[in-house]
C-alpha cells in the first residue's frame, strides 16, 4: 500500500500539463502590459499634441479677432465683443491616463503712459494717457507654452523666455502708409483663466473732453519689442519713426518714439469690460481735441438691436413639464441682411442661427429637461456679436413665455 501511494505521488509530481497554460497566460499578459505602456508613452502624447495644436490655431484666430476688435472699437466708437476659448480638453481614454486638461489665461498687463507733447515744454503742452498690453498664456502639456501678445497694435508669439525669438502674426497699425499716426490706448485690468470660454467686451470712451497739444508733436509709446527685434524694420516712414529707447519704462518695457503733427494724429481709448474712466481716457482724437466734434461723439443710430422678442417653452405631448422645443419670435431694429441671429439653450448646448431680418423666428432643441437658460445674440457679417441677451431666470413651462424684459442685454 505504501509503495503504491509513493508511485501515485511520483506520477503527480511529473505532471506538467497545466504549466504551458500558465506560462502562455503570463506571456500574453506581459504583451498586453507592454502594448498599453507603449500606447501611453507614444500614442497618447501624439494625440494630445494634435488636440493642443488645433486649440492653438483656434486661439491664434481668437487673438487676431481681439486685436481687430480693439482697433475697431477705437476707430468706430462702437462696442465690440470677442469670445476666446481659453483651454481645451483631451478625449477620454479607457486604458490610458490623460494629464490634466490644459487651461489657458488671458490678462491685461501693467499700465504704462503714452505721452503726447509739443515743442513748448510746458505742462499744458503735454498729455499723458495710460495703456496696457494683453497676454495670453497656454498651459499645454505637449506643445511649447510661449505666450501670445497684443502690444502697441502688434500681435506676436514670444518665445524669448525659452531662448527663442518673436514671430509676428499681425503687423503694426500705429502708422498708416500715408504717415498718419493712429493710436488706440487699452485700459482697465482684466484677468481670466480656465479651460472654458470668456467674452471680452471692448468699450470705446464716451464724452471725453481733454484737448490735444498743438503744433508738431512727439509721441512716446510703451512696447515690449525693441528696435532690432521689430520696429527698426517696420513699415514706418523715416520722418515719423524716432527710434526705440530700450528699458525706458521698466526692464523689458521700451519706449517707441513717433514724430507727427496735430493734424496727422488720431487717438482713441478702449476699455476692457467697461468704459475707460477719468480725464486720461480719450476718444476719436484729432486736431479738434479729445472726443472730436459733437457729431463724432453721438452714438451710432444704425446698429442692429433687439426691439422685442418672446421665448416660449413648448412641452411634450401629455407632459406639461418636459420641453419639446424652445421657440423665439421677435423684431430687430436696423436689421442687417448680412448678419445673423443666434439662439443658444444651455440645457443641451444646442444653438441655431438664422439670417437677421426685421421680424424673425428661431427654434432650438433643449433636450429632455424642465428648465434651461436662453441666450439670444445678434451677429454682424463677420460673426462678431453686436448685442447679446441672456435670460435672468431659467425658462420653464410654468413661466413661459419670457419677454425681453426678463433678459439682460449688452
Amino acid at each position: 500500500m505504501v509503495v503504491r501511494d509513493a508511485e501515485t505521488a511520483m506520477s503527480f509530481s511529473r505532471d506538467r500539463r497545466g504549466q504551458s497554460v500558465v506560462v502562455g497566460t503570463v506571456i500574453l499578459f506581459g504583451f498586453l502590459i507592454l502594448a498599453i505602456s507603449l500606447y501611453q508613452v507614444q500614442i497618447v502624447p501624439q494625440e494630445n499634441a494634435q488636440v493642443e495644436f488645433e486649440h492653438f490655431q483656434e486661439v491664434r484666430n481668437d487673438m487676431v479677432g481681439l486685436r481687430s476688435g480693439i482697433l475697431q472699437a477705437g476707430s468706430t466708437a462702437r462696442r465690440q465683443y470677442q469670445t476666446m476659448q481659453l483651454g481645451t480638453t483631451y478625449p477620454p481614454r479607457l486604458f490610458a491616463i490623460n494629464p490634466p486638461s490644459p487651461a489657458g489665461a488671458i490678462q491685461t498687463r501693467e499700465a504704462y503712459p503714452i505721452t503726447i507733447s509739443n515743442e513748448s515744454g510746458t505742462p499744458e503742452g503735454t498729455v499723458t494717457v495710460p495703456t496696457r498690453s494683453v497676454q495670453y498664456q497656454s498651459g499645454y502639456n505637449e506643445l511649447d507654452r510661449s505666450a501670445t501678445w497684443y502690444d502697441a497694435s502688434v500681435l506676436y508669439f514670444d518665445a524669448r523666455d525659452n531662448g527663442g525669438s518673436i514671430v509676428v502674426v499681425e503687423d503694426q497699425e500705429l502708422v498708416t502708409d500715408s504717415g498718419e499716426v493712429q493710436i488706440v490706448a487699452l485700459q482697465n485690468e482684466f484677468q481670466q483663466s480656465g479651460t472654458g470660454s470668456v467674452t471680452l467686451e471692448l468699450h470705446p470712451t464716451e464724452n471725453a473732453t481733454t484737448s490735444l497739444p498743438k503744433g508738431n508733436l512727439t509721441v512716446t509709446i510703451p512696447t515690449r519689442l525693441s528696435g532690432p527685434e521689430y520696429w527698426d524694420d517696420a513699415d514706418i516712414a523715416n520722418e515719423v519713426y524716432g527710434g526705440v529707447t530700450e528699458d525706458k519704462y521698466a526692464d523689458g518695457i521700451h519706449e517707441l518714439t513717433l514724430e507727427t503733427t496735430e493734424e496727422d494724429l488720431e487717438m482713441n481709448t478702449v476699455g476692457v469690460q467697461s468704459t475707460p474712466k477719468g480725464l486720461n481716457s480719450v476718444s476719436t482724437v484729432s486736431s479738434g481735441g479729445f472726443g472730436g466734434s459733437d457729431d463724432e461723439m453721438q452714438p451710432p443710430t444704425d446698429v442692429p438691436s433687439f426691439d422685442s422678442f418672446s421665448v416660449t417653452a413648448a412641452s411634450r405631448s401629455g407632459d406639461s413639464g418636459n420641453f419639446r422645443r424652445v421657440d423665439v419670435s421677435g423684431t430687430v431694429s436696423n436689421s442687417d441682411p448680412n448678419g445673423e441671429i443666434r439662439l443658444f439653450v444651455s440645457s443641451n448646448d444646442d444653438e441655431n442661427t438664422v439670417t437677421m431680418t426685421d421680424s424673425f423666428g428661431v427654434t432650438a432643441d433643449p433636450g429632455t429637461t424642465r428648465q434651461t437658460s436662453v441666450e439670444l445674440t445678434l451677429l454682424n457679417e463677420n460673426g462678431q456679436p453686436i448685442e447679446t441677451c441672456t435670460s435672468d431666470v431659467e425658462l420653464t413651462t410654468s413661466n413661459s413665455p419670457l419677454e425681453k424684459s426678463d433678459f439682460s442685454c449688452a
